[in-house]
């Protein structure tokens, strides 16, 4: 793989991934523990509750009404409503879950 110039403006660091290692760490520090960002005691165990429904073979799809897409067999995300952070909406689909990250107007 190439190298590249880092993401952050003005290092001039080469990296093979986006930032380099120090800059990767801060912007990993700036984003908080997973505690901080909701993913507490709660989340795992909803998580994990449907993890035991699409390991059993239930027929669960991304909450998504636009997508409907059959999550057994896939790598999932537990999404939230796109507004309210603390609200959890179910499983999702990863493809769902990134184009809609960072659309929350509520930590």
């Amino acid at each position: 793989m190439a190298k590249r110039v880092c993401a952050e403006t003005g290092c001039p660091t080469l990296t093979d991934t986006t930032r380099c290692p120090t800059h990767t760490r801060a912007r990993d520090k700036a984003r908080g523990t997973r505690q901080a960002r909701g993913y507490d005691a709660n989340h795992d165990q909803l998580r994990a509750a449907w993890q035991r429904r699409i390991d059993v073979g239930e027929h669960v799809t991304c909450w998504r009404a636009d997508c409907g897409t059959t999550l057994r067999g896939r790598a999932w995300h537990l999404g939230h409503d796109d507004h309210d952070r603390t609200i959890t909406r179910g499983p999702e689909c990863i493809p769902c879950n990134l184009r809609h990250a960072g659309m929350s107007t509520t930590p």
